[in-house]
């Protein structure tokens, strides 16, 4: 269960599927530094692509005899031009404030690298994602596209709730008001949603469809599981169906809304986010990005969301997405890094234009 390296005097915990299954972790945890919550937990033992008993489930580092830091992973494939390959997502990388800035969170990531064929993280922090690159993983980043739908999160924090605050406020829901009803004269066609609780069987056939050379898993049980399992009580989800007056299913989404007590890269507190995170088109002549990302908005209108995010991979337009309002909002980072001898150790891998990919993979989907 664990392996030492002098270098640092410290000690590397592997906690397998098992382990976390029986609660067994090392002693040496005083701080809880390897404590999940029991929804994590949950989910995590219920993935859908969960291996045998020995793989890994936790990432642990001891120095001094005491736990100090912990990386968790999550279990996944990826389908290649040799088949399908074992990836792990890192998840919840954290090192004690007090021993952060001597590398023990290179060696969390460095161990974690000893399993599957693939190692990544989706959606990296502000902190680790310097770590990622700086350890040679190539990054597939997606463009993040931003739409504020109410403004008392922006402008209250500036303006204080008083008679200023409050008249800003009702200014600013006003404009985007006037927006949301611009934005529903632009055509959609005749699509609609219709949610279910629950992938169909029926349409598994069409996930299995592999729409670039290096695809990221999907399945009916991948779906259900995201849709089912959460990491804590922040989270709503919801599974729609894009269907045609007909009653055809020409693609689903996947949406997401979490309330935030802050959200640092914009400055904003206590604001409740709602993101695009999977999406599948199986018509592309009956249904565009552009359009799909309307009916999103319909939906996230319904949780009373005071923003929407879309990231779009490189198989999007993000052009489209500016003509409907939506601003530039940065990158989202997902980094890979494929065991030396793999299809995704090659050239070809680094390419973005041969992925698909979306950006709930990993952690993303919870967190």
């Amino acid at each position: 269960m664990s392996d030492s390296g002098a270098e640092q005097e410290v000690v590397v915990h592997v906690v397998t599927n098992a382990d976390l299954r029986e609660g067994r972790r090392p002693d040496a945890d005083s701080g809880s530094i390897a404590e999940l919550s029991p929804d994590k937990r949950d989910a995590m033992l219920s993935n859908p692509l969960l291996g045998a008993a020995e793989e890994p489930a936790q990432i642990l580092i001891e120095l001094a005899g005491r736990l100090v830091g912990r990386l968790d992973l999550i279990a996944g494939e990826i389908e290649t031009p040799e088949g399908a390959a074992r990836v792990f997502w890192g998840s919840a990388l954290q090192v004690a404030v007090e021993y952060r800035g001597r590398r023990l969170g290179a060696s969390l990531v460095r161990a974690s690298e000893d399993f599957g064929e693939a190692t990544g993280a989706c959606a990296s922090s502000r902190m680790s994602t310097p770590l990622y690159a700086r350890l040679g993983y190539f990054d597939l980043p997606l463009r993040r596209h931003v739409l504020l739908r109410r403004t008392a999160s922006l402008l209250q924090p500036r303006l204080g709730s008083g008679v200023v605050g409050r008249s800003a406020t009702a200014v600013g829901d006003a404009v985007t008001g006037g927006h949301r009803w611009l934005l529903g004269l632009v055509r959609t066609g005749s699509l609609s949603l219709e949610q279910r609780d629950s992938f169909p069987p029926e349409l598994e056939p069409r996930l299995r469809e592999l729409p670039a050379p290096f695809s990221m898993h999907r399945s009916a049980a991948w779906v259900d599981w995201v849709l089912r399992e959460r990491f804590s009580e922040a989270h709503r989800r919801a599974l729609h169906l894009v269907t045609t007056p007909a009653g055809e299913p020409v693609a689903y989404l996947l949406l997401k809304a979490r309330a935030y007590s802050s959200v640092t890269r914009w400055n904003l507190e206590r604001f409740t986010l709602g993101s695009l995170i999977d999406w599948r088109i199986f018509e592309p002549s009956a249904v565009s990005l552009e359009q799909l990302t309307l009916l999103a908005l319909d939906a996230l209108d319904e949780w009373k969301v005071e923003g929407v995010e879309v990231c779009v991979p490189p198989d999007g337009r993000p052009a489209r997405l500016r003509r409907l309002g939506f601003l530039p909002g940065g990158e989202q980072h997902v980094f890979l890094r494929g065991r030396e001898g793999s299809a995704l150790a090659g050239p070809a891998a680094r390419e973005a234009r041969a992925w698909w990919l979306r950006p709930g993979e990993g952690d993303h989907a919870f967190s």
